[in-house]
């Protein structure tokens, strides 16, 4: 009787580490080449979450949804966290992120099938008035084009705005570079491709790539600490730059 109560005693007190250990939280994205394809296992970004999982003792089942729709699964708590995202001083007051997953720049991408347009400039978003912009609606940059007083067409995707782009809908487009440049490249033939071409003055130098998460998630800040030194851990053993190097990236960090 003894033996058996002690079993049963031993039994509960393991279940809860075990349940622990097999935890598995919810991270929304989107198909976004080159950090995250339809292939998702074989994508950069999932793959980072799986050795940062190794290291948390946890593991992260992801779920593609609309970009909105992964806010929304974020607010509600659906999901732990969405990716890739940047910080805005709008986003920091609801959001809570992580340390960056990959720093990346944007630029504005314009097309000149002739090779005879003169190439744009600009030293402040107001320069850019009078340029038909696309843009891609609830991305980071919408509130400073409306704040710039830009004429900005929105669209659903990269792909899409490239498209108009080459056509001549829109004057420019911004994306992050390394995203611009992949999705031309499959895009469009050689010679089509070749007439792209990004502004000198970045719209974004360097900036980073993060997990976003909901401030009131059950224990948040505790998972976030974990997350975050996992990764660092990631980072250090040399993991990270294999992933880097293995999927075509520029190791920045």
């Amino acid at each position: 009787m003894f033996y058996r109560l002690a079993v049963a005693v031993l039994s509960f007190l393991i279940l809860p580490l075990t349940a622990r250990s097999e935890e598995t939280l919810v991270i929304a994205t989107n198909i976004y080449p080159p950090y995250v394809y339809e292939d998702v296992e074989n994508s950069f970004l999932p793959e980072l979450f799986a050795e940062i999982g190794k290291e948390m003792g946890i593991s992260f089942r992801f779920e593609i949804l609309p970009w909105l729709r992964c806010e929304q699964e974020v607010e509600t708590h659906a999901a732990w966290g969405a990716i890739p995202y940047r910080k805005t001083d709008t986003r920091e007051q609801t959001y809570a992120f992580s340390d960056p997953l990959y720093l990346q720049d944007s630029h504005f991408f314009a097309y000149d099938a002739d090779g005879v347009k003169p190439r744009y400039g600009y030293h402040e978003l107001a320069d850019l008035r009078g340029f038909r912009i696309g843009g891609i609606q609830g991305y980071y940059y919408e509130s400073w084009f409306k704040k710039a007083r830009l004429d900005v067409d929105y669209a659903h995707s990269e792909e899409q705005n490239l498209r108009r782009l080459k056509v001549g809908r829109i004057d420019l487009f911004p994306t992050a570079t390394t995203i611009g440049w992949y999705q031309i490249r499959h895009l469009f033939p050689p010679e089509e491709a070749a007439n792209f071409y990004t502004l000198d003055k970045p719209l974004i130098d360097g900036a980073g790539l993060h997990l976003m998460t909901s401030k009131t998630y059950p224990e948040n800040d505790t998972l976030l600490e974990r997350f975050n030194t996992a990764m660092a851990e990631v980072k250090s053993s040399g993991t990270y730059a294999q992933l880097v190097e293995k999927h075509g990236l520029m190791l920045r960090y």
